[in-house]
């Protein structure tokens, strides 16, 4: 006999084998695992609190009545110097995707915040380091010689919003982070 229970039933069970099949399963082992279950939107928004405070334990930063409102940066210190915050999770693919990365914005540094399901690592660009290269009308991100990607559109019509992927070998441990922060904010004291 067909009973929704057991038409129920069929169901739940394709979708449990196609959730541990394409490794969506809720493993909470991991101190950062529930970033899992989190869309772009709101990922974006978890880094740059994170970042916020991590700079608020090295320089007064504004505080901006909504911290949510969307300029051509995330942090400006009392100094003037704007940092813009990036946020992504690690990829299947042991990469970042890190979305919305504007060129022609008006900031300092961009601060890349990779967050895997057992650590977190970073990488700070300066707006100096992203380079137009006219001859083949790309934007590169370019620094210390050694590191060289391509920005590539957010779809193909954006002339605007950028992506810059990165492997994890790519980043540094966040334990860095404050002493290189501590160092570009004495720069701009200077």
């Amino acid at each position: 006999m067909t009973t929704k229970e057991s038409l129920n039933n069929i169901l739940k069970e394709i979708i449990e084998r196609k959730h541990e099949e394409l490794g969506l399963g809720r493993d909470y082992n991991y101190i950062f695992s529930k970033i899992k279950d989190f869309e772009a939107n709101a990922i974006g928004q978890i880094g740059e609190e994170y970042a916020r405070q991590i700079c608020r334990r090295i320089v007064d930063i504004e505080q901006e009545d909504n911290e949510n409102v969307h300029d051509e940066f995330d942090i400006s210190t009392e100094t003037g110097l704007k940092i813009e915050i990036k946020t992504a999770r690690l990829g299947k693919t042991n990469t970042f995707q890190f979305n919305g990365i504007e060129p022609r914005r008006n900031y300092d540094y961009i601060l890349c915040i990779g967050i895997c399901l057992d650590r977190v690592v970073y990488r700070i660009f300066s707006h100096k380091d992203i380079k137009y290269v006219h001859e083949v009308r790309k934007y590169y991100v370019v620094q210390n010689g050694n590191f060289k990607k391509q920005l590539v559109k957010m779809n193909p019509d954006n002339l605007v919003s950028y992506k810059l992927t990165t492997s994890l070998k790519e980043m540094y441990e966040i334990e860095k982070l404050p002493q290189e922060l501590k160092q570009i904010f004495d720069k701009k004291n200077v």
